[in-house]
């Protein structure tokens, strides 16, 4: 068994840094997307050592890791520090290396099930079992972690997190459970903040606050849209010096290009015309059942009345080896895959790039599209869902209760079969049309000024080095 002791910060490299930025990866990989564009220009200055934190197991375990951005970020991670199996903090030198040791077996993965259910589950009111599943818990890690000594990792000191010079994070999702520990390491550390996707906060139901939140003095905001300084002010207590206006820095056109210019998935044979779903796990508001009647109604449209094809762009968290998985397969046809239908790991600027249009399940890439100038149609129905359709929901002009992206439309909203029609219709008849009013809104929300990353790369500099 391998001799585990503990990292230190040169253990994996000998270059000596005059900066070290942590980039903290909650609530999960997609946040890497919208930094990548800053981590780039500071990696650009050579002297700033960038490690990625993720507290989140999950992030890593699930993640495509073929897909384009996973390959992207492992360019420009220094070192990985993340959770494991054993709930122990690790460290390692590249993305591939952490997300590879992270192995369950068939009997790893019944254990762990079983004794959640008997801690949280309904039986668990018993003590008996309640104390079953304490043990079988106990057991499932003491397994995780002879699986991770035989592996090429070493723990982490977490007090190590302390010794560096700016975090980089999204401010709204500081007070998650997994991200306890790194609350109270990093809590005196100046934090530079951007949401984790692209988003419409000034709307949402959970960013109407009653009461204004403690102040947060050492962090700064990057807002995507002017709307939304009352709502990191109010909500999060950002201070009014410390929120920079910058926009949306990956959708600065040099990044834009910069990714077109990828060659992540060479042999990726993809369809030359094609729909691009933007999918996303199943959930309490798009139920297995839900999403299973979307796809048969996306399938019935697209490939059979329009004769197209569908390219599936899944989201960071989503298995396809589990139950989303199972569900394109049985809905789209496991014979139909390559010849109507097909996954890929492409950047979705660049599948974007070459679609006809999009179809989302609830999605910020949707905002994506539009920067680049393709509309998508948001296939989600809310109705009759309690903790969804309420007095609290937001609401459009039909009364349907809708998410914020279709509530300040920019993207086309249906929520049946009937809708999603009229809408490939129209934009396969007159796609102008169908785009020049959410594009027109993109503008007035975001103002792109195209040098997001600039502004927030300066900021950043500016406030690490002096």
């Amino acid at each position: 068994m391998k001799n585990f002791s503990t990292v230190n910060l040169n253990t994996f490299s000998k270059i000596k840094f005059k900066k070290r930025v942590l980039i903290w990866c909650s609530p999960g990989f997609g946040i890497i997307d919208n930094w990548l564009p800053i981590i780039k220009k500071l990696k650009d200055k050579q002297d700033i050592k960038i490690d990625f934190i993720f507290p989140e197991p999950s992030s890593l375990q699930l993640v495509d890791k073929n897909s384009d951005l996973f390959n992207l970020s492992e360019r420009y991670a220094n070192e990985v520090i993340y959770v494991g199996n054993s709930r122990r903090w690790l460290m390692t030198d590249t993305l591939i290396h952490a997300s590879k040791s992270y192995k369950n077996s068939k009997i790893d993965k019944k254990i762990f099930n079983i004794s959640q259910r008997l801690i949280a589950g309904n039986i668990s009111k018993y003590i008996f079992f309640k104390k079953i599943g304490e043990y079988l818990l106990l057991m499932y890690k003491m397994l995780q972690i002879v699986r991770e000594n035989f592996s090429h990792v070493c723990l982490y000191d977490t007090n190590l997190m302390k010794n560096v010079d700016g975090i980089l994070c999204d401010i709204t999702v500081e007070q998650k459970n997994v991200n306890k520990l790194l609350r109270t390491e990093l809590k005196h550390v100046q934090k530079f903040s951007i949401f984790h996707g692209c988003d419409v906060l000034w709307v949402k139901p959970d960013c109407k606050c009653k009461q204004y939140a403690a102040k947060k003095p050492n962090v700064t905001v990057y807002t995507q849209s002017h709307l939304e300084l009352d709502v990191y002010k109010k909500c999060f207590g950002i201070l009014d010096k410390n929120i920079v206006h910058s926009g949306i820095a990956r959708h600065d056109s040099d990044w834009v290009e910069y990714i077109y210019n990828q060659q992540f998935s060479p042999n990726e044979n993809a369809f030359d015309s094609f729909v691009l779903i933007i999918s996303r796990p199943s959930s309490t508001y798009n139920t297995v059942e839900r999403k299973k009647k979307a796809l048969m109604d996306i399938y019935d449209v697209i490939c059979t009345k329009h004769k197209l094809k569908l390219i599936v762009k899944t989201h960071p968290k989503e298995d396809i080896d589990g139950i989303d998985g199972d569900l394109y397969k049985n809905t789209l046809g496991v014979e139909n895959y390559g010849k109507k239908w097909m996954y890929s790991h492409s950047h979705p600027l660049i599948l974007g790039k070459k679609a006809l249009f999009a179809i989302s399940f609830f999605s910020g890439v949707a905002i994506d599209m539009l920067a680049i100038k393709k509309p998508t149609i948001e296939y989600l129905n809310l109705e009759n869902l309690p903790l969804y359709d309420n007095e609290n929901s937001l609401r459009d002009k039909y009364g349907k209760p809708v998410f914020q992206y279709r509530y300040v439309k920019l993207v086309l909203g249906a929520s049946n079969k009937l809708d999603l029609e009229q809408h490939v219709k129209s934009i396969l008849s007159n796609n102008k049309d169908s785009l020049l009013p959410l594009y027109s809104r993109y503008n007035n929300y975001f103002k792109p000024s195209g040098i997001a990353s600039e502004i927030i790369t300066n900021d950043i500099c500016n406030k690490i080095y002096n």
